[in-house]
């Protein structure tokens, strides 16, 4: 199999719809395809920059793209993909499990995104719109090197300098961006903290100021 055909399964779009698939499936109806594929069809229209790139009408069409290459026979997909297709309960008819899943993922495209209060985010949601954010209790809270979550921000902002907008920018906005779709303590404590343990609307002002402060003393230009 031609490399860029290969690469359909190695990784991408297709492959997170069949492992969506797969873990609803092994959730022995703990879960629902449906609030899943919705979930999915929201991180995708999340930002400009991932509706750019790959909009839901791409990944249907590399979909139905691997529908055909089942329905053909074709050989070379590799061990991983096919037992991935297994769990994601293709059984004998791969092709029809692929259109099944295309047609709902069409269907889904249609309607507006659903509300974080109708749908709240899943875990692997969260992991997807807020890495910057999880990884800096990894690097810089859990490990206790810092007395208060405000030292641990001063230090993390103070180790990027001067070079802080790759750090920041993106670390920045999820802050933000938790604050906006979660405004409450209890929404927030209900879905974001469980998953990233230090981030309540405290601590996430408080980053935010802790930028703020740095960006305006280091950085704004002089008068």
């Amino acid at each position: 199999m031609t490399s860029h055909i290969g690469g359909i399964f190695r990784d991408g779009p297709v492959r997170r719809v069949l492992e969506l698939a797969a873990m609803v499936r092994e959730s022995e109806g703990t879960l629902s395809l449906d609030d899943e594929l919705r979930r999915f069809v929201r991180v995708t229209a999340a930002t400009s920059s991932a509706e750019w790139l790959c909009p839901v009408t791409t990944v249907t069409a590399l979909l139905d793209h691997v529908a055909d290459l089942c329905a053909d026979g074709t050989d070379g997909m590799p061990p991983l993909f096919r037992d991935l297709l297994r769990r994601a309960g293709a059984g004998t008819d791969a092709a029809a499990c692929l259109r099944s899943l295309t047609g709902k993922l069409r269907a889904l495209d249609q309607r507006p995104a659903d509300d974080h209060d109708q749908l709240p985010m899943a875990r692997w949601e969260i992991g997807v719109r807020f890495p910057h954010l999880a990884g800096f209790g990894v690097n810089w809270v859990y490990e206790g090197d810092h007395a208060t979550l405000e030292d641990s921000f001063q230090a993390a902002v103070e180790s990027e300098h001067p070079f802080c907008d790759a750090f920041l920018t993106p670390l920045a906005a999820e802050a933000q961006s938790a604050l906006v779709l979660l405004p409450s303590e209890q929404a927030m404590t209900a879905v974001l903290t469980p998953v990233i343990g230090w981030a309540t609307p405290q601590a996430l002002r408080g980053l935010l100021r802790t930028v703020d402060d740095h960006m305006q003393r280091e950085h704004a230009a002089a008068p």
